[in-house]
């Protein structure tokens, strides 16, 4: 989707005819920088206006090796808008390893009644304490978000929280390790350095997270270990071919964001589903011989409107999946609302009967799971969907944190014969579901994917990896994710750089081919552009394949994606003039 409260800025594609010989492309850096991206939000206290305080507060920390000016930047709630945000006030960087508090909604007396709270006679006279200006940012007891902006808009951390219910000493959100998406771990004292305050009305260990940050000094409990934050997660290069091409003719404007591959089970070209957010449409595409169009047989011409079980509104739909190889089954929506009730939130999977000819489709059903996730804006929801299968979990030992024990499908009678994945925005978090067709809906796990967000999932069905994808909020990164099979968990197992041709765009979908489809060592992957940056909305590029040899791949310009020679390069670009050429208003 494209909300101006997220600022995306898209870049344009480098010009394939500027690839010279073998020497690989450099872009150039982005206008946000990756220090930004080291500065995470480390803990959260949504209950110290309970306290003589008045205010709640978030410590951020620089997790990254330079100081880090934070002149400008804004810090919202579940709002989740650089406009909406307070401006932070009383800190103008952050040093290397530093823990720093900002106390939402203070004023200029917040650091004084903090340290006293906290540290009575004897604070530490290095932390840094400021505030944010402006009203309505107070955190929510019952559950809540904390966005931390850029001074360009951009986000660079974000973490949820549920009900802090409890008593005082009121304990805070302890996320030493800087991880985006949801918090569930208390503070508690002596763990990661946490201590009561010496009001004795909060346990925390606020300016304590970072490698550098001062060590609190109290005659209340003190803590008797420091501890060191990790370093933060570090990206390898795109691990297929540095280039992409644009893949497809068909005018979808900025509003394409659901991607998947139906392959055929051969070398023979299959169908790519696309899903439009805003206007709500389903298309099924087909490949003509150079490029990807939309199926002209049984009224998929212009893609087919999407509607509740109702038969009315309009879902936004971000993502899409299928069950096992086929859609013979239904396709599966993820939306986040109603776009004819755009100002409510409404998290739903749908599922959508796709073998007819009727030019609109009806859902069969749909799964609300708005009330089973963390309260979000109704622009924050569902972003991406996939479907893994029983035999994967099951072999994994993966853990059923619903049941307490390993998955056991059996406990799930009419859910299928394999879990649903979900991004959500607003978290940047995934959810497991088992959703049964009485409606019966279960969360089986929970997870992140170190990514500042998450707009798509895809389960890579034969190398039975589940890939992550962030759009131009985190340059385009991507995150690989395997269950260890010793704690039942999805754990990240690789991190990556999007592809060197792959502009920082708006990416919100992503689709892997199956290996049938393998040429050459490597098999055809496909992003959908939300912003259709330079006129294309569906980009494809290449990802090794494990499983040896396999068909050539008649669908995919197989001339552009090796690492190209000047005389490659001449051909490509003769190519893909030609193809703009032919676009189809």
């Amino acid at each position: 989707m494209v909300i101006a409260s997220r600022f995306k800025k898209a870049r344009a594609c480098l010009a394939l005819g500027a690839v010279v010989a073998t020497v690989p492309i450099v872009l150039a850096a982005s206008p946000a920088s990756a220090a930004d991206t080291d500065i995470r939000v480390t803990e959260v206290n949504p209950r110290a206006s309970d306290t003589g305080l008045g205010d709640d507060w978030v410590e951020l920390t620089n997790f990254g090796a330079s100081a880090v000016s934070i002149s400008g930047w804004k810090v919202d709630d579940d709002s989740n808008g650089f406009a909406t945000g307070g401006p932070i006030s009383g800190i103008t960087s952050i040093a290397p390893g530093e823990s720093v508090i900002i106390v939402t909604e203070g004023s200029a007396s917040s650091p004084a009644t903090f340290k006293t709270q906290w540290f009575g006679a004897s604070p530490p006279a290095s932390l840094q304490v400021g505030w944010t200006t402006g009203s309505g940012l107070g955190l929510g007891a019952s559950g809540d978000q904390v966005n931390v902006f850029n001074a360009g808009g951009t986000r660079v951390s974000n973490v949820s929280f549920g009900s802090s219910a409890g008593s005082s000493p009121w304990a805070s959100f302890d996320n030493s390790a800087g991880t985006n998406g949801a918090l569930a771990t208390r503070s508690s004292v002596g763990v990661n350095s946490a201590f009561l305050s010496s009001a004795g009305t909060e346990i925390g260990s606020p300016g304590n997270a970072g490698t550098g940050g001062p060590t609190p000094t109290t005659t209340t409990a003190p803590p008797t270990t420091t501890t060191t934050a990790p370093p933060g997660p570090t990206f390898d290069p795109w691990p297929g071919s540095p280039t992409v091409v644009p893949i497809e003719d068909y005018a979808f404007g900025p509003d394409l964001s659901g991607l998947d591959y139906e392959g055929t089970g051969s070398a023979v070209p299959g169908v790519l589903w696309a899903a439009r957010n805003k206007a709500g449409t389903l298309f099924r595409l087909v490949y003509n011989g150079t490029k990807w169009v939309p199926d002209t047989a049984n009224n998929w011409g212009a893609g087919k409107d999407l509607l509740y079980p109702s038969g009315t509104g309009h879902p936004d739909s971000e993502g899409l999946t299928f069950v096992g190889d086929t859609s013979t089954g239904g396709i599966y929506i993820a939306s986040e609302r109603n776009n004819d009730a755009s100002s409510v939130s409404r998290s739903s999977v749908l599922r959508y009967d796709v073998t007819g000819s009727t030019p609109t489709l009806t859902a069969a059903q749909e799964w609300d799971l708005t009330a089973d996730l963390p309260v979000v804006g109704p622009n924050l929801g569902l972003e991406g969907i996939t479907w893994i299968d029983d035999t994967y979990l099951v072999a994994r030992n993966f853990f059923d944190e619903s049941k307490g024990h390993a998955y056991n499908p059996a406990e799930y009678p009419n859910h299928g014969t394999g879990l649903f994945f979900v991004a959500v925005e607003g978290t940047s978090t995934i959810y497991a579901y088992a959703l049964e067709t009485t409606g019966a809906i279960t969360r089986i796990a929970t997870f992140g994917a170190d990514l500042n967000l998450v707009t798509d999932v895809q389960f890579d069905r034969d190398e039975q990896k589940l890939w992550a994808e962030c759009d131009n909020t985190c340059n385009g990164r991507m995150s690989v994710l395997e269950v260890n099979p010793s704690t039942g968990h999805f754990e990240v197992t690789n991190r990556y750089q999007r592809p060197a041709t792959l502009g920082d765009n708006n990416n919100e979908g992503f689709a892997i081919a199956p290996a049938t489809y393998c040429q050459n060592g490597v098999k055809p992957v496909y992003w959908a552009d939300d912003n259709e940056t330079n006129g294309d909305s569906i980009i494809a590029g290449t990802l090794p394949c494990n499983d040896g040899p396999a068909p050539v791949v008649p669908e995919f310009p197989s001339q552009a994606l090796p690492i190209l020679t000047v005389g490659g390069v001449v051909a490509a670009a003769w190519l893909f003039n030609r193809r703009r050429s032919l676009r189809v208003i």
